[in-house]
């Protein structure tokens, strides 16, 4: 794979995301040490700092300056030519009523335009190019911390519009009850894939239904998706590698591992991943490489 190199200088690299039309979007914290602010309970920080979006697109770079930011972002997401979406996996119900606005978006110039409130414990999220915003939520946002009396993230995993109102929702069925979003995948407009603990099954939601199947990996946190095949990071035991399944009927059984390596067959020091579809996103310190399994698939005549 060939990296598209996105920062130099002294920063560190916050969240990153394929964007609905391919572009790569990621976050970093500029400063001069490793010591980044230390959080507060919730989302918010104790001491402000500078970030920078740059967003790859169409060949070339956007950048957006992010000055003072009293939050500590998990998640960036590009939503259009004009808007960015930066959110914290943390909120905090507080006295009276109030709970903190962890969804909070800018335009490309920096300034903050709205924020709104996508609930505690966010495991994954994920935009669509027909104005979705997927949340999929880990068990603490699922059972309620941070004062949730009833949490947000009770759902497991929620669409919302670009203005933080709930739209779609998974229903908890007593036998596919999502007690942690292990990992999400927005393959497109009006349809995600999620996989989930108790179960470790896939379901598939799909322009209000959903279906389910099952995989023979158990603890995986990132997938991607072509026709009958999937790649899933490895799971339990089994980090930093990536294993090929095939449907058959409503299973998916583990084929081979791949390797993946940059284009001079290095090892890729990977700090965060990303899925959408069949591309994932491996993000290093200061490079983004995208593998295509749709690619892969084509070339391997698999």
């Amino acid at each position: 794979m060939q990296p598209v190199a996105l920062w130099e200088g002294n920063s560190f690299v916050r969240a990153a995301s394929l964007g609905p039309n391919g572009e790569i979007c990621v976050l970093w914290t500029i400063c001069e040490s490793e010591i980044l602010a230390e959080g507060v309970p919730g989302g918010m920080v104790e001491q402000p700092m500078d970030h920078e979006a740059v967003i790859f697109k169409d060949g070339q770079y956007i950048k957006v300056p992010l000055k003072n930011q009293k939050w500590s972002y998990h998640f960036i997401e590009y939503l259009s030519d004009y808007e960015l979406l930066l959110a914290s996996s943390r909120s905090v119900f507080h006295e009276g009523g109030k709970e903190e606005r962890n969804g909070r978006v800018f335009d490309l110039t920096g300034k903050i335009t709205r924020s709104f409130c996508l609930g505690d414990g966010i495991n994954h999220l994920s935009a669509t190019g027909d104005g979705r915003i997927w949340t999929g939520y880990f068990d603490e946002g699922v059972y309620g911390n941070n004062h949730w009396e009833q949490p947000i993230g009770e759902k497991g995993l929620i669409g919302w519009d670009t203005e933080g109102n709930m739209v779609e929702w998974h229903d908890q069925p007593r036998d596919h009850f999502i007690s942690d979003c292990y990992a999400m995948n927005v393959v497109a407009d009006g349809e995600v894939w999620f996989y989930f603990y108790d179960d470790f099954h896939i379901g598939i939601w799909k322009n209000g239904e959903t279906v389910y199947r099952i995989p023979d990996i158990e603890g995986a946190t990132v997938f991607a998706v072509h026709e009958d095949w999937i790649l899933f990071s490895g799971g339990y035991a089994n980090h930093g590698r990536y294993f090929l399944c095939k449907r058959n009927g409503n299973r998916y059984r583990t084929v081979q591992e791949l390797i993946l390596s940059d284009a001079k067959g290095r090892k890729i020091d990977i700090l965060l991943t990303y899925a959408r579809g069949a591309k994932l996103l491996l993000q290093s310190e200061k490079e983004s490489y995208v593998f295509d399994l749709a690619d892969w698939i084509r070339q391997n005549r698999m």
